[in-house]
């Protein structure tokens, strides 16, 4: 029994613009989760600071079956699987973001939505990944959440959009009965910028405000409440995202101390 619990053993690397986070699951273990914030050197680069963590932190030294990557990052686009082209992805990518420095292209096929997503991440830091992990699979945070809120949008009122706050930006998705209408990243820190941005989007898509709902999530606590209820004035249903529900047959927590992108990458089943 112990050979396979570790055996089934996975790790997961949050890799965003400011931060490192590492989570592993062990099922069959009474806590099968452990979460850490590495803590990050501001001084030197993010490349540099994963180098330390791949030479220092126990939790990276371990033996796992599967290694997911999660990189949050705005430098996403999307394709629809019917035109998408694994061998065009870079002249996608440069396409949509020309004055990015040279990355390391990826992407990720959401069979159920429709679509691809083609992003970027700094080819240091992927080599640094893949040299410490060479079957690693590597999944744009916008990845996770189109396919768990796809899903979610099913069920209920027509149109839902959902608003994630992470680190010091927001992305916005909107759906229709599972099928994908808008998403986009915005760079804000203050709650009103939040409300402006989720107004806009909000009123360009046509949603209604009476019939549609928004759900909002954040790795901020307060900011998420704020947000939500100063929306609260102009739609009617707003509601704040309870992860002890959306995950508790999941076994992926509701703890608002992992970021939500992370809790969905590991109930996703890519």
């Amino acid at each position: 029994m112990a050979d396979n619990q570790i055996n089934n053993k996975s790790l997961s690397i949050r890799v965003c613009s400011n931060g490192l986070s590492f989570c592993t699951y062990a099922p069959g273990q009474e806590e099968p989760f452990e979460y850490k914030v590495w803590d990050v050197n501001h001084t030197i680069s993010l490349a540099a600071n994963l180098k330390e963590a791949l030479m220092n932190e126990p939790m990276l030294k371990q033996n796992y079956q599967r290694v997911n990557v999660l990189i949050t990052t705005p430098h996403f686009t999307t394709v629809p699987v019917a035109a998408f082209n694994r061998e065009d992805i870079h002249a996608v990518y440069q396409f949509t973001f020309p004055k990015d420095k040279p990355q390391h292209v990826s992407y990720n096929v959401l069979r159920r939505s429709g679509i691809a997503i083609v992003f970027g991440l700094e080819r240091s830091i992927y080599q640094l990944l893949l040299d410490d992990f060479p079957r690693a699979r590597f999944y744009a945070s916008a990845s996770t959440l189109i396919e768990f809120f796809s899903e979610k949008s099913l069920f209920g009122s027509d149109k839902k959009m959902y608003v994630y706050l992470h680190e010091k930006e927001i992305t916005i998705y909107a759906f229709e009965q599972g099928r994908m209408l808008f998403v986009n990243n915005f760079d804000c820190t203050s709650v009103a910028d939040m409300q402006y941005y989720t107004l806009n989007v909000w009123k360009e898509l046509g949603f209604d405000q009476v019939d549609d709902a928004l759900f909002v999530v954040g790795d901020m606590e307060q900011r998420t409440v704020d947000l939500s209820e100063k929306i609260k004035y102009f739609l009617q249903n707003v509601s704040i995202i309870d992860r002890g529900e959306d995950f508790k047959d999941r076994l992926t927590m509701g703890n608002t101390h992992i970021p939500y992108d992370l809790q969905t990458l590991l109930v996703c089943g890519f």
